[in-house]
C-alpha cells in the first residue's frame, strides 16, 4: 500500500475491527497491539462500543503495523516465528529489539526496512 493509499484509508477511518483482526493474526494480544498504539485496552472497548472509528493518527499506525506483520509473516512463515524475531535484538537496528519500535510509525519504517534487507540477503 502506496503512503497515499495509507493516509486515504486512515482519512476515512478505520473500525476497531481491523485492530481485532490485526490482534488475532498476528500473536499479539490486544493489549500488546494498544500498546503498540500508546492506547489503553479499555480506550479500544470504548471506541467498539460507542462505534466510534479510531483517530487518524490511530489508524495509520494500525495501517502501518497490519502491513508490517503481513511482510514479516511473509518473510518469517508463520506469526510466531516473526513475532520471535522482534523479541530479540537486531543487528540491524543497532542492536535495538524490534518489538520496541513498533510504538513508533517511524519505528515501523525502520523495522520494515530491516525486513526488505532480511528478504533479500542484504546485510551490508
Amino acid at each position: 500500500m502506496s503512503p497515499y493509499q495509507v493516509i486515504d484509508k486512515a482519512e476515512k477511518g478505520i473500525s476497531v475491527t481491523l485492530f481485532e483482526k490485526i490482534a488475532k493474526q498476528s500473536g499479539y494480544s490486544k493489549a500488546s497491539i494498544a500498546g503498540f498504539l500508546g492506547l489503553d485496552v479499555r480506550t479500544i472497548s470504548n471506541y467498539k462500543n460507542q462505534k466510534k472509528n479510531l483517530t487518524k493518527t490511530d489508524a495509520e499506525h494500525l495501517l502501518k503495523l497490519k502491513e508490517l506483520f503481513e511482510k514479516g509473516t511473509e518473510i518469517f512463515g508463520t506469526p510466531e516465528e516473526f513475532a520471535r524475531w522482534l523479541g530479540k535484538s537486531a543487528y540491524g537496528l543497532e542492536g535495538r529489539v524490534p518489538e520496541k519500535l513498533l510504538q513508533y510509525i517511524s519505528g515501523i519504517e525502520l523495522v520494515h526496512r530491516e525486513l526488505v534487507r532480511i528478504e533479500y540477503g542484504d546485510f551490508s
